[in-house]
């Protein structure tokens, strides 16, 4: 398959001499023979650092423009400024494959019409020790957990997997090449802080639960203070997590307008 797949992305990508977008990359055939990868923001860009080895890939993908982990690679948190010269395919999926781990071949077996999906409950059965509680996420938190973490503006993947058989995600899924056919690790990390979070609420008597309070306290002494910096990528425990602040715009904002309607 590893052969097929790069065979198939490579005869996509010289079909088409502007290039194709894939994920937060631009790939290129060149004239003369090999291909080009970079930034699609620097589509027009001469300045870029330069590289001729496919692992070099590896490095770029790893940290974001101001040096932090990415820890899920189809993040749009990709760094500018730089240029992968490769000379052939094999060099070409390699990259990718750094880039977007498993992203080329998981593009093949869709088209091909073999991508196998697991939905949320299966991969959820699967846990075991800390991460066995998300097999107890309601439907309703499963769907708010795959707004907040999985729509393009936090990841670039298009959602293929659903809650369970014959219960769809109700979300935007994404337009990118690359498909998600199961829920992440990323994922699955934070569908373990949102049980806690409907843990607290079926134990809390009134409005708000206290990590709701919390979040609501750290939103207000940033935005006071004029400093919002956001919590790394997968720190789900902490309340300026983009993810998290993104459930809460979900979950939290209705029961805070509800409660002024009321009144």
């Amino acid at each position: 398959m590893a052969v097929s797949s790069r065979r198939a992305f490579a005869g996509w990508v010289r079909e088409e001499p502007q290039g194709r977008i894939f994920g937060q990359v631009v790939v290129r055939a060149l004239p003369r023979g090999g291909f080009e990868v970079r930034h699609v923001d620097d589509r027009e860009s001469e300045d870029l650092e330069a590289f001729s080895d496919p692992g070099d890939a590896r490095e770029i993908a790893r940290l974001t423009a101001s040096g932090e982990h990415r820890p899920l690679k189809s993040a749009p948190n990709l760094r500018r400024g730089w240029v992968l010269r490769l000379h052939d395919e094999r060099e070409l999926w390699q990259a990718m494959n750094y880039l977007y781990p498993a992203g080329v071949a998981h593009w093949y077996l869709l088209r091909e019409g073999r991508l196998k999906t697991t939905s949320f409950r299966r991969s959820a059965a699967r846990q075991s020790g800390i991460y066995e509680r998300v097999r107890h996420l309601s439907d309703e938190a499963v769907q708010n957990a795959a707004r907040a973490c999985c729509e393009d503006e936090v990841c670039l993947k298009r959602t293929l997997w659903d809650v369970d058989d014959g219960m769809p995600l109700e979300m935007d899924r994404g337009r990118g090449e690359i498909p998600c056919p199961e829920p992440c690790s990323v994922f699955i990390s934070f569908a373990r802080r949102i049980r806690y979070f409907e843990r607290e609420e079926e134990t809390t008597e009134g409005t708000l639960t206290a990590s709701e309070r919390e979040d609501l306290a750290a939103l207000l002494e940033a935005g006071a203070g004029g400093e919002f910096e956001l919590a790394r990528e997968a720190e789900f425990e902490k309340p300026l997590n983009r993810r998290r602040l993104r459930y809460r715009a979900l979950t939290l904002l209705p029961k805070l307008r509800g409660g002024d309607a009321e009144e």
